[in-house]
């Protein structure tokens, strides 16, 4: 996806992780040394509510919920608008 979207260069720490999203976060804190409050969590989990953003938004991650899958440009840059605006 980030060749897809043309973010290769830009984006500097991904990490995939099939467990507990709480500490795979905590993990990539420890090793990245990038602050939660500077991290975007995409979810394309469909299990629960809104996956696995509630956990993840208690470390100060700011969390997309996207079910369906990051299928679409839109959804990135409504994300990156959202996060522009958010108030850590």
């Amino acid at each position: 996806l980030l060749q897809q979207f043309g973010l290769s260069d830009i984006i500097s720490y991904v990490e995939i992780f099939p467990a507990n999203k709480k500490e795979h976060f905590q993990n990539i804190q420890q090793a990245s040394g990038i602050s939660f409050q500077d991290m975007i969590f995409f979810d394309d989990a469909r299990d629960g509510k809104y996956g696995n953003c509630e956990p993840v938004s208690l470390l100060g991650v700011f969390s997309v919920h996207c079910p369906e899958g990051l299928h679409s440009k839109d959804i990135f840059l409504h994300a990156l608008d959202q996060y522009q605006q958010w108030d850590r």
